[in-house]
């Protein structure tokens, strides 16, 4: 068995959608990678993410992801200290680790993003 991690993506999000809305649609992309990445965590481990771009290690609980269309992607979450964050990043610019972090509470938290509620 391995590690690697290949999103299980429908064949709705392969393809841009007819009207684009890159926001939108990386979200989509977002959820469903973070809902695959979940299913394989154990019950010690929530998903957390590293942030790449910025040069130190910055790693945070995620909480939530929503979009500002056209171009933007929000992630909302608690660091590793306690604090709030928020990330506001632009779609041609996203680049998101996801990491296994250490539980925070007794149960580790699954997001379980349900994109049609997300999307209604």
């Amino acid at each position: 068995m391995t590690d690697r991690i290949v999103p299980s993506f429908s064949p709705d999000l392969l393809k841009p959608p007819k009207s684009l809305n890159p926001a939108k649609w990386m979200h989509e992309r977002i959820v469903s990678s973070i809902n695959d990445f979940e299913k394989r965590l154990d019950s010690d481990h929530e998903v957390g993410a590293r942030l790449v771009s910025f040069g130190s290690d910055v790693t945070f609980h995620i909480e939530d992801v929503g979009y500002w269309g056209p171009d933007m992607i929000i992630f909302h979450g608690v660091s590793t200290e306690g604090k709030r964050v928020q990330l506001l990043q632009h779609v041609s610019q996203l680049s998101v680790l996801l990491v296994a972090a250490d539980k925070v509470h007794e149960k580790a938290r699954r997001i379980g993003f349900d994109l049609t509620e997300k999307l209604n």
